[in-house]
């Protein structure tokens, strides 16, 4: 890690010498969302400003308030005054000054010419054509980093095509009342709502559970069959568990994630959810704590996660200890995208270069603003970071698999 603290001290060392100077041109933060030069979308949200201070400053309350949408590409207003239902979202990162705001649309979106979120790629399984819900995220962890940690590594899953369920996002600027609010990702929800929508089926339908630190929850639909599923886990029931999952679409989940080395999960930041009595599929998201403190650590024990107990977990190794096939399936799957380098470093860094390029003129915003990231130097070095880590990720699992 002496090449990170060498980077940092060249950063401050730079920054604080007479002659070096971010000379940011702070005229772009009196601008409104239509007059703003970006390539970015530019949301502006019309709200009562007292009731969103309440919210704002009451996150742990699930205060919900009203409010009107608009967003513009390219000065040109395209969603003028949907009405939504708006409140602050997260769990730690909800603690930033700039805060996860959850939207909710009065009806579905009619996404179909991609006015409200217009990602490069989606699987072939997914549509987003209506939209329920979305999400104006903070980045999470890497909020104050690079700001599209989250964004880039799922783009990597996207473009391998793996048999998965995620969200879909980009980034964008938001307003509050014409008043510069932050750089947020614009992302779909890994919700109920989220799978209805890319389902195209009714929120009725879905039987959804909840994985956070320490416990399970029941979101919505058949309690009963998640009780059940959860009971077969706790027991071992092997040919149960294989009759109840998707075993392609899990055992893609299960490698990438710990390909990627999430710091959290599989004890948080999962759901698990079924179509009326098909099979329970994982849905993947919230992927900006990936090769920080786990990237010497083999894929098992990634998922064994001894710190948390975790139902994810105990039904992996519930099938990897009680079933070859499952087991071979799992490494196989490994080697095969470690061989056709669809997960590799590679393809990830042009990814990042891109997603850096599309927010770099941005980024000075949200410096003058939050001090997040502190300095553009400093921003360029937890890029740098980022694609190191992933890269030395990849060389330690290729090693690691190979033994």
């Amino acid at each position: 890690m002496n090449k990170y603290i060498l980077l940092l001290l060249t950063g401050i060392f730079l920054f604080g010498c007479s002659d070096f100077d971010e000379d940011f041109d702070t005229s772009k933060e009196q601008k409104t969302a239509k007059e703003i030069e970006t390539e970015l979308p530019v949301i502006n949200i019309q709200v009562n400003q007292s009731e969103f201070d309440k919210m704002y400053n009451n996150e742990d309350q699930e205060i919900e308030i009203d409010g009107f949408f608009n967003l513009f590409r390219n000065h040109e207003l395209l969603i003028e005054n949907e009405e939504i239902e708006i409140e602050i979202k997260g769990g730690f990162s909800s603690r930033f000054e700039l805060k996860t705001l959850g939207i909710k649309f009065e009806d579905k979106f009619d996404n179909t010419d991609r006015s409200l979120i217009n990602p490069e790629r989606i699987l072939p399984h997914h549509n987003i054509d209506k939209i329920k819900a979305i999400r104006l995220r903070n980045s999470g962890n890497d909020f104050k980093n690079t700001m599209l940690k989250d964004l880039s590594v799922t783009q990597l899953a996207i473009n391998a095509g793996l048999d998965i369920d995620l969200t879909y996002g980009e980034p964008s600027l938001v307003y509050i009342n014409d008043v510069f609010y932050g750089l947020l990702n614009i992302r779909t929800e890994g919700n109920t709502n989220g799978m209805s929508g890319l389902y195209g089926v009714k929120k009725k339908d879905i039987t959804l559970a909840k994985i956070t630190t320490h416990e399970l929850i029941k979101k919505d639909g058949d309690f009963e069959r998640i009780d059940a599923f959860v009971d077969a886990i706790n027991r071992k029931d092997v040919a149960y568990l294989k009759d109840e999952i998707d075993l392609s679409s899990f055992v893609d989940y299960m490698v990438f994630e710990s390909y990627i080395g999430n710091t959290d999960w599989p004890h948080n930041n999962s759901r698990f959810y079924a179509i009326k009595d098909g099979k329970f599929r994982f849905v993947m998201f919230d992927l900006d704590k990936v090769t920080w403190l786990r990237i010497n650590k083999s894929p098992l024990t990634i998922i064994e996660d001894n710190s948390s107990p975790n139902v994810l977990t105990d039904l992996f190794f519930a099938l990897y200890d009680g079933d070859e096939n499952f087991q071979q399936a799992f490494w196989d799957r490994y080697n095969e995208l470690l061989s056709n380098g669809d997960v590799s470093f590679e393809k990830f860094k042009p990814i990042v270069d891109a997603n850096a390029e599309t927010i770099k003129a941005d980024i000075p915003l949200q410096i003058n603003k939050y001090s997040a990231p502190g300095t553009m130097i400093e921003w360029n070095i937890e890029l740098d970071k980022t694609l190191t880590l992933f890269k030395e990720r990849e060389v330690i699992v290729k090693g690691l698999i190979e033994q």
